[in-house]
């Protein structure tokens, strides 16, 4: 289990127990973040203990991270991913906080789970989804060279409001050739971009 990754700005770490009063403040109880999720709010200090205590739990044995700045390992948000069949995998939830959109986490955060899925874990292909009415979202989807695959609709459950979901699909080989461009003023045509175990 991969225990923390590593970006130019940010950190994707398993969450410690302080981590609650970052996660209130700038996830768990925006408004602006959670109307984007699945995940019911969390208004009191004494939730976010024990929400903080059941992430400790379920990151144990999954692809589950808070997401932290590098410079303060303060957590900002959080994401994880899942193989749903052998190669097959798919995000789980992506969210940074308001107060730090806009300044490239969220797409660092997605670059280091595809990164994650594909050169460490194998994947075939890695499915991401988002509100479609989330246009942040499409365009980090959009960025990464994801293509479209179907809209479907889930009713969430801590409200019961019905979501349309846009679910958009990489395969392994589209995921090096976007790495290839984009790298390609540091390699050379003969090197190999990734090599499988």
């Amino acid at each position: 289990m991969y225990e923390v990754l590593e970006g130019k700005n940010i950190r994707l770490r398993k969450a410690r127990e302080d981590d609650y009063q970052s996660m209130l403040k700038h996830v768990w109880s925006d408004e602006a973040v959670y109307r984007w999720m699945l995940y019911q709010p969390t208004l009191t200090e004494e939730d976010a203990r024990e929400r903080c205590r059941r992430s400790m739990e379920y990151q144990k044995d999954h692809y589950a991270y808070f997401v932290t700045l590098k410079e303060t390992d303060e957590a900002i948000g959080l994401c994880a991913i899942k193989e749903n069949e052998p190669g097959h995998f798919e995000e789980s939830g992506i969210c940074i906080g308001t107060a730090f959109q806009g300044k490239g986490y969220g797409k660092e955060t997605v670059a280091l789970l595809l990164e994650l899925a594909f050169m460490k874990l194998g994947a075939e292909d890695f499915r991401y989804g988002y509100f479609h009415d989330n246009e942040k979202s499409q365009k980090v989807a959009e960025s990464f060279g994801f293509r479209y695959e179907k809209t479907y609709e889930l009713t969430r459950p801590w409200d019961g409001s019905v979501k349309t979901i846009d679910s958009c699909i990489l395969t392994k080989e589209e995921y090096e050739n976007q790495f290839r461009i984009q790298n390609s003023e540091f390699i050379t045509p003969d090197e190999t971009v990734c090599s499988s175990d």
